[in-house]
């Protein structure tokens, strides 16, 4: 059971960290980006890479996901719907 909960802790804590690198990523390269919103599901991948989706300027058709990377600490592909900078 400990075990259990252990994973459980280490996945929301890397849910949490693609969150801050999804939200600079977003802040960095697009403009116009004033309120970003996290769903709360994620999956993590066979590598270890972790999905974050969301939506942007509480406009839930403006939609958006990343793929963070916590090997190399950054967003590796990503689908946003904002303009880029």
């Amino acid at each position: 059971m400990k075990h259990q909960y252990d994973v459980k802790k280490e996945e929301a804590a890397l849910f949490e960290k693609a969150k801050t690198k999804m939200t600079e990523y977003l802040h960095n390269e697009y403009k116009g980006i004033e309120k970003i919103a996290y769903y709360d599901d994620y999956f993590i991948d066979p590598t270890g890479a972790i999905t974050v989706e969301g939506y942007l300027n509480g406009d839930k058709s403006k939609e958006f996901d990343g793929l963070y990377d916590p090997a190399s600490d950054k967003i590796g592909s990503s689908s946003v719907d904002a303009e880029e900078k």
